[in-house]
């Protein structure tokens, strides 16, 4: 798949981690699992688009952008 390309997904209204706006069309694209639980991350159509096309396969497992700030 490339940047542009878009798999079939099922979106619903929910709020969007990463732009913040709320109440909108959103799928789900991970979750966050702590000891308390499971949170569904979704994230809007736009947004979608935004981390396709900066996702890029490395042959490491951790991406340059997730390098670049060590926590």
């Amino acid at each position: 798949m490339t940047a542009g390309q878009l798999v079939a997904v099922d979106y619903a209204l929910g709020d969007c981690f990463r732009c913040d706006r709320t109440g909108i069309q959103t799928t789900r694209i991970g979750e966050i699992v702590s000891p308390e639980g499971q949170t569904s991350i979704r994230a809007c159509r736009s947004c979608v688009e935004v981390l396709i096309a900066i996702h890029r396969p490395a042959d490491e497992p951790v991406r340059e952008y997730v390098a670049q700030h060590p926590h």
